[in-house]
């Protein structure tokens, strides 16, 4: 069976959140503080690990990475009503640089956990981690494309409509694939590649453009986007297989 872990540091918030996610077919394991969830993590084998941003006089965003290295494949999911210092705001923006994988604001209910654990795991593969693609593209066609073609193979996708909308969406926090049109009103491509590498740095970019095929501009799209440090360039249009081939040879060389 499924397991989670709850580190907060409310017990009567710990318990009505660890009922719902039991009402979900989990094992429930409790910790309040980060030293107890420390060691929890120390002993058991977790899929989910539910952790309360503001514990006591500790920010959780700090000990992210070290409490990672002991679920590694563990979905990351940071409770956060914000704090007297701190906004919601700004704590989600810590969290991407965290790699936290998702941001519950408080207070939120059933149905909001269920979402998170229906993007995150494939249950049809033993509650597989699913990759999550994020696509940036303000052409509704190619974005239904992308989120029919890489969801059909078990990707979770999110879409955004430009780079405002996708830096704005507090329900994306951490991903592991960017697929990013060059070319598109607001910010762009080219100055929403610069914002995606400080937002999340060790993510890899696939940059999309139609501009890739016009022979003038062949080598200024190309040279650009190298020096921004995307992984591979995808020509618009392009078939499902052209999809399909980038993002697999992306991930597979990156590992993430």
């Amino acid at each position: 069976m499924a397991r989670a872990l709850i580190i907060e540091d409310s017990q009567i918030q710990s318990r009505i959140i660890g009922r719902m996610i039991r009402d979900m077919g989990f094992e429930v394991d409790f910790a309040l503080s980060l030293a107890q969830g420390t060691q929890h993590l120390k002993t058991l084998k977790v899929d989910a690990v539910f952790l309360d941003v503001f514990l006591g006089d500790h920010n959780a965003l700090l000990f992210v990475d070290s409490l990672r290295k002991l679920a590694p494949q563990a979905v990351f999911v940071l409770m956060t009503a914000g704090s007297q210092t701190e906004c919601v705001d700004v704590t989600v923006s810590k969290a991407r640089l965290a790699r936290a994988d998702f941001m519950l604001k408080k207070p939120f209910n059933a149905s909001d956990i269920e979402v998170i654990l229906q993007q995150t795991f494939d249950k049809s593969a033993g509650l597989k981690r699913r990759k999550h693609v994020l696509v940036i593209e303000d052409s509704a066609p190619i974005r239904m494309i992308c989120e029919r073609v890489l969801s059909a193979i078990g990707y979770r996708v999110t879409t955004s409509e430009t780079m405002e909308d996708a830096f704005a969406n507090v329900d994306i926090a951490h991903v592991d694939l960017v697929l990013c049109d060059m070319f598109m009103p607001g910010m762009g491509g080219f100055k929403g590649i610069r914002s995606i590498r400080r937002t999340w740095p060790q993510v890899p970019v696939i940059a999309m453009s139609a501009g890739l095929d016009e022979a003038v501009r062949n080598h200024d799209v190309l040279a650009a986007t190298t020096k921004l440090g995307v992984n591979a360039q995808l020509r618009k249009p392009f078939e499902a297989t052209d999809l399909l081939e980038v993002v697999s040879a992306v991930l597979e060389e990156g590992h993430v």
